[in-house]
Formats: structure tokens, sequence, C-alpha cells
């Protein structure tokens, strides 16, 4: 259920003060919503995965017996007999850590500019789904007094046509125009519930709730733009900074990291063995290896996956730029839609509410003493 707040007499001067409602509705929209949650869930899971891409491999350890002398498997007959105990490990071409542990940074960051991008459309649909409430109860509201104002009008076109003053087309076109605000109304209602029901979904609420939404306020409209009509627009220095940007940046970053791993792949191996063999009979030895993986098909291997990385690369340079023009489109047109609303928002308060005021009032009053036919009326 929505209340709407009846603000107070028109030409008063009111502080502007934050929303609270809409800051609390964001709040919520923002704590319930599932795609935001899945979004930082992706986020956390790659910030976990920046310390296991720069770690070593697990190393290997190897125990074992060899030269049991058959057929009895005898422990104690052969000088060859032993007891094996073996260590290695593998390392990979220096720099090679480095490369994964920032191209899986880079990811992260990614995955933290879309939980950015994800909050801001969040934040944005709830305004939006608010505004758009607030404006169907301040017009619902205006319906109310248009009625009232065109019942007067009935009443006064019926009292003519009852003294013979006016045809019997005047109260019939005053139930009409009745009839249509009526039904403008109704729209306006399934509007409302509309709206409602998606602001209740967007922060998760089952459920009948209530809400006391305070209607718009022509005079206290806070200007958005400030400057003289026609004048340069200052934009914002914050677009560089959108997180729409910062996620295409780090998957282009992601890509030209995985380039380098992807070449330093194709270079040898290392692997360090070490050995002690304990012998019942004869003396303990010890040994040590050195292995080098030698990439003899890294033509068919890590160079096409450096071929494939750098395509993606020039994919997520190309996102990069088209993302870039399209904020920047964005921007432009949003800020010409906030120049005309302003203009119009001024023109509305200062000539088209007070002269239309002045002219129902006049057309009534015309119309009540016989100088004005009703059309007139209507239109008003």
């Amino acid at each position: 259920m929505f209340l709407p707040l009846r603000s107070e007499a028109q030409g008063v001067e009111h502080p502007i003060q934050s929303d609270t409602l809409l800051a609390r509705l964001t709040a919520e929209a923002v704590a319930a919503n599932p795609g935001l949650q899945a979004r930082r869930a992706s986020a956390r899971a790659a910030a976990k995965r920046i310390g296991p891409a720069g770690a070593l491999s697990d190393p290997m350890l190897s125990v074992g017996v060899m030269d049991l002398t058959l057929p009895r498997f005898a422990f104690r007959e052969s000088d060859f007999t032993e007891v094996d105990l073996e260590v290695s490990q593998d390392f990979p071409w220096p720099g090679t850590l480095g490369a994964r542990t920032q191209a899986a940074r880079a990811q992260a960051r990614g995955r933290g500019a879309d939980v950015e991008v994800r909050r801001r459309d969040v934040v944005v649909r709830t305004a939006e789904l608010y505004y758009r409430l607030r404006y169907v109860l301040t017009a619902r509201a205006a319906l109310v007094r248009q009625r009232s104002l065109l019942a007067a009008a009935v009443e006064i076109a019926t009292t003519r046509y009852a003294t013979a003053s006016a045809p019997q087309s005047d109260p019939l076109q005053a139930r009409v125009a009745l009839a249509r605000l009526d039904a403008e109304d109704a729209d306006l209602a399934e509007q409302q519930a509309t709206v409602g029901a998606q602001l209740k979904a967007l922060r998760g609420v089952r459920g009948r709730e209530r809400l006391t939404i305070e209607l718009i306020r022509l005079d206290t409209v806070p200007p958005v733009v400030h400057g003289a009509p026609g004048g340069p627009v200052l934009m914002p220095d914050s677009l560089p900074a959108h997180p729409r940007l910062a996620a295409r940046r780090a998957t282009l970053e992601a890509a030209e990291r995985t380039i380098r791993v992807e070449q330093l792949g194709g270079r040898p191996d290392f692997s360090i063995t070490t050995r002690y063999g304990a012998r019942p009979l004869g003396s303990d030895f010890f040994s040590a290896f050195v292995g080098i993986r030698v990439p003899l098909w890294a033509g068919r291997k890590q160079s096409r996956l450096a071929d494939a990385a750098r395509a993606d690369a020039d994919a997520a340079r190309a996102a990069l730029a088209e993302e870039t023009t399209q904020l920047d489109a964005e921007l432009q047109t949003v800020v010409a839609g906030v120049l005309s609303g302003e203009t119009r928002l001024r023109l509305l308060i200062g000539q088209v509410v007070p002269a239309a005021r002045a002219t129902v009032e006049a057309v009534l009053r015309s119309y009540r003493v016989g100088q004005a036919p009703f059309l007139n009326v209507l239109a008003a």
C-alpha cells in the first residue's frame, strides 16, 4: 500500500533535504538483489584464485624398495637391495608465476568492476521506479483536483440548463469529461500497481507493505544542470572511472597478461630431484638430478595459444573503445534530456501553471454568467 503524503502550500520555501525513503529502498535493493550477490560471490572467487595462480606445483615424494632377491623376496641377501626416498619439485621458467599472478589479479579487478556495474544498475533502477511511483501518485492527486473543478463545472452547467440558459449538451459533455478522468485514473492505478510490484520484486519483498511517499512539489525540485540554456555543458570528470570502462580495461589487461603467460609456457620447465637410498648390507647413498622439459611441440600448442590470447586482447581493446563511445553518447543524451527537462520545468512553474490557474478561474466565472461557451471550460 502506498500512502501519498500531501505537500504543503505552493509558493513556500522548503529546504532541499536528502530523500531518506529513497535511501532506504536503495539499501534494501542492494542488499537483496540476487544478481548483485552472485557477482559479489564471483568477485570473491576470483580474488581467491590470485594466490594459487602464482604458487609452485606440489612436490612429489616417492618411497620404494628395490632389488629384493627371489623367490623369497629376501631383504638382506644382496648388496643391491635398498630402500629409496625420493623428492622432486618442478620449477617453471622465470617470470611465469608472476605473469600468472598478474593475469589472475586483472581478472579479479574485472570481477570487482562487474560488481560495481551491477550495483549501479540496481541503484539506478530503484531510483527510476521510485520517482515513477511518485509521479503516478502526484498525477492521481492532480486528477482529484481536476475532478473537483470539473464537478463544479457540471453543477454550473446543470443549473444553467435547468434555467434554459445553456443547451443540454453542456452537462452531458461535462459528464463525458468526468468519465474520461475516471478512465485516466484507472490507467494510473494500474501503473501504480505495476511499478509498486516491480519495486517490491527488486528489493525481494513479498506480501503487502506500507510506504508513505511524498508527492512531487514543483517549487522544490532542485536544478540538476547548472548554467544558462544554450551554454556549454560540463561533463563529469568521473566518466573514465565508470565501472563499465573499468571492467573493460580489466578484461583487456587480463588478455594481455595471458599472452605473456602463453609465451612463457613455450619455454622449458625445470625439475630438481633428490634421492636417498638406504642399503641393509652396504653403504647408503645420495643422488641429485636436474631435469628440463623440452618444448618440441610449442609451435602447435603454446604458440597457437599465444596467438589466441592476442586475438582476445584485440577483441577486448575494441570492446573498450566501443564501450567508451557508447558511454559518451549516453552521457550526451542524458545531459540533453536533463537540460530540456529543466527548461520545461522552469516554464511550467513560472508561466504555465499560473496562467492555467488564472484561465480556469476566468473561464468558470465567464461561463457562470453566460459569457463563454462550455467548450472553453473543457479546454481550460
